[in-house]
């Protein structure tokens, strides 16, 4: 059962940057739907159905449909239906449709006007999502689709293993399927902890099993939901350009008491550019009614160079408040990424300006000569073995060292020697079992190996752990420990 709130909520819910859809109508009619679950599917019309209910309350006038290319696009051969009394629906798919419905996310368009059995007539359109399950379903599963559902989608939408994702690559390789059920457990797991419920009232039927904590929880994240899709429609008409908005709505603790019982209502924006950059990035506290920001938490920006040679700079501004009157400061960093002979080298240096006043701008013009952390991270691929390692240094303990001159690394580019770089690393002690033999605060080395059926990952830190993943037909893993490399044992602390 549903006991308490956590006490801070990184996982959020967010309405995507393509809404097609999202409010509107679409899709076959459908008659109403008696949902059984221990009714068996006989029938030769439903061989390849998938069934379940809309529940925010159960809703009926909702549009479902599959996202068979993982576009968050409802397109014109996509099977959709609407939703009926109790919120049930089923939607009628091909052979080749219903193989392609595990990988990918169902999506269900609320809109205006549409019925909550509960609440009444829904008056904010929203949208929300079943992740997909990765596995195949028997015909008697029911796939029901709630807000709870739709906060673990969108915890795993922008993660790169899922991200654009098609049926199509998924059916093709093993491998990606292998790595996706992992992110997908350990999301669930993350969803599952934070919100102190079981993964079966996950993907349950709450309004069925009389779960009152359950369903409560559910509207408040439908509350966030709304919220996101009306400041969603505001700012596409203001950045008609940009080619990603993202809109989040989500409670956590308040940024100046992470221990706190109470749990106060966030909102995150974030807009790209045509270029890879960020127009805007910014996390705001809101009023309870969701409709004033209270004040500005976080902002951020961020602009790509394109440089000679394929090598690229990036450079980002953050500036961080923690009460109203607090009058912040500026997070600066820099990032220069190279790529010589399939090695990719990056350099990031940072630093951290305290303002005056409220009134003072963090902006692009800033001075790194004087940073006081540098990170240097390298990785590449020999066939289908990953490798990385990143080192941390710092002026304070005296562990910035050497490439003296790299800095301002967007204007000097063109004075630098790039083969100074290759010479470091050459020099650091990279592979994971060299010691290391320049100056850190702290590092780590990681090997992914992908050469057998499935992956193993040993990583080794500059504390003299050692842990080793050993996956699993399923996705689960197997963890070992080592403090040398050679002895390993089950007991990892």
């Amino acid at each position: 059962m549903f006991n308490s709130p956590i006490k801070t909520l990184s996982l959020a819910v967010l309405c995507s940057a393509i809404l097609s859809g999202c409010g509107g109508k679409g899709g076959s009619n459908s008659p109403s739907i008696e949902l059984d679950s221990n009714k068996k599917v006989t029938t030769e019309e439903n061989k390849y159905a998938r069934r379940g209910r809309v529940i925010d309350g159960y809703v009926q006038g909702a549009t479902v449909w599959i996202d068979l290319n993982n576009n968050k696009t409802k397109d014109a051969n996509e099977p959709s239906v609407i939703s009926t009394d109790k919120g049930s629906y089923i939607l009628e798919l091909t052979e080749e449709q219903a193989k392609c419905a595990s990988y990918v996310p169902t999506y269900v368009d609320v809109p205006v006007g549409a019925i909550d059995e509960d609440l009444g007539e829904v008056t904010k359109a929203y949208q929300m999502v079943l992740p997909p399950t990765l596995e195949s379903l028997d015909d008697e599963a029911l796939q029901h689709i709630t807000p709870l559902t739709t906060v673990l989608w969108q915890s795993l939408a922008e993660t790169p293993e899922f991200k654009n994702a098609t049926c199509a690559e998924l059916v093709k390789s093993n491998s990606v399927r292998e790595e996706l059920l992992i992110v997908l457990e350990q999301t669930t797991k993350q969803v599952v902890e934070h919100y102190n419920i079981s993964e079966e009232q996950l993907f349950s039927d709450y309004i069925e099993s009389g779960d009152e904590a359950l369903q409560k929880l559910a509207e408040s994240i439908v509350k966030g939901l709304q919220a996101s899709v009306e400041k969603y429609l505001e700012l596409a008409k203001k950045y008609v350009d940009a080619p990603e908005i993202r809109v989040i709505h989500y409670k956590g603790t308040p940024p100046n008491n992470p221990e706190s019982d109470e749990l106060v209502w966030y909102r995150k924006i974030h807009i790209s550019d045509k270029h890879g950059g960020t127009l805007l990035d910014e996390t705001a506290l809101m009023d309870d009614a969701l409709k004033n920001v209270l004040y500005i938490h976080y902002n951020r920006q961020s602009r790509v160079i394109e440089l000679s040679g394929g090598h690229s700079y990036r450079q980002i501004v953050d500036v961080v408040l923690d009460h109203p009157e607090d009058t912040g400061h500026c997070f600066h960093s820099e990032q220069l990424k190279l790529t010589i002979n399939g090695i990719e080298y990056e350099i990031s240096n940072e630093k951290m300006v305290e303002r005056d006043s409220q009134e003072q701008v963090c902006d692009f013009s800033v001075d790194f000569s004087d940073a006081k952390g540098r990170s240097l991270t390298l990785s590449y691929n020999k066939g289908a073995v990953h490798y990385f390692a990143q080192f941390a240094q710092d002026n304070h303990l005296d562990t910035k060292q050497g490439l003296t001159d790299w800095y301002n690394l967007g204007d000097n580019f063109d004075l630098l020697d790039v083969i100074a770089i290759v010479s470091y690393f050459d020099n650091a002690g990279y592979e994971l079992d060299a010691e290391v033999t320049i100056p850190f605060s702290w590092w780590e080395k990681r090997v992914t190996d992908d050469s057998g059926e499935y992956r193993v990952t040993t990583s080794r830190r500059h504390d003299g752990s050692w842990t080793r993943k050993t996956y699993k037909a399923d996705g689960t893993y197997d963890l070992t420990c080592s403090t040398d490399g050679e002895n390993w044992t089950s007991e990892c602390n």
